[in-house]
């Protein structure tokens, strides 16, 4: 089963050109094993044009599907959510999905182009201000990390935001400075030594350290099985 779906029944055209290739690739802005992200020429207006390749193929991910529905489907949600919020961000144009029963199998998902870029160093006080605005409101980034907020005329872009209830309180907020300070490569934050800072930090060492181990152990039986 194929779903098409747009808020606006005239937008759904721009979705069947691009399941029917009906298109132009004018960049590639991302090409990896997670996902695959182009900005395409359709109908000639551009759009971002955003493949999840890595969740549409995990079995996990496609168990989860009958009950949430795909990647596709609940960044589409996401991007809504932030506009809804009273933040600025790309809006969501539609997303498609293939099914095999109840089984999402395939999807992607389509958003208005934003003419700006990533932010840098010299942006942190802005970006700074937008975080504490996010915390304040009762949510957090979900993925802080300072390419994740876009400047587009001076002003801050939600890129790649999950925008979840913060039910960690201070704890939260305090891993999501630390998560955008490590963005920053270099120490750009004073912090104070309250509880909430020091669980949020020892908690990030052990996620580094937790990665570490995980690669290690990787190499270590894909290496066995070379020599198998």
């Amino acid at each position: 089963m194929l779903k098409f779906y747009s808020e606006k029944e005239s937008k759904k055209d721009i979705l069947m050109a691009i399941k029917n290739q009906n298109f132009n690739v004018l960049k590639t802005l991302k090409d990896d094993q997670r996902s695959k992200v182009y900005l395409v020429e359709v109908l000639g207006n551009r759009y971002v044009y955003k493949v999840p390749t890595e969740k549409n193929k995990r079995v996990w991910q496609r168990f989860l599907s009958i009950f949430r529905g795909s990647e596709s489907k609940r960044e589409f949600d996401n991007y809504n959510k932030i506009l809804d919020e009273g933040f600025k961000g790309p809006k969501g144009i539609g997303y498609f999905e293939k099914k095999i029963g109840p089984v999402v199998v395939d999807s992607f998902l389509v958003s208005s182009f934003l003419d700006g870029r990533n932010s840098k160093l010299e942006d942190l006080s802005l970006v700074e201000k937008e975080l504490r605005k996010i915390h304040e409101s009762g949510y957090l980034h979900g993925d802080s990390q300072l390419s994740n907020f876009m400047i587009v005329e001076d002003e801050i872009y939600l890129i790649d935001a999950k925008m979840k209830r913060n039910i960690y309180g201070g704890f939260g907020a305090s891993y999501e400075f630390i998560y955008l300070e490590e963005s920053c490569h270099k120490k750009v934050f004073e912090y104070d030594n309250s509880i909430y800072y020091r669980g949020a930090k020892l908690l990030n060492e052990y996620l580094h350290f937790y990665g570490k181990l995980r690669k290690k152990i990787k190499k270590f039986f894909r290496g066995k099985e070379k020599k198998s």
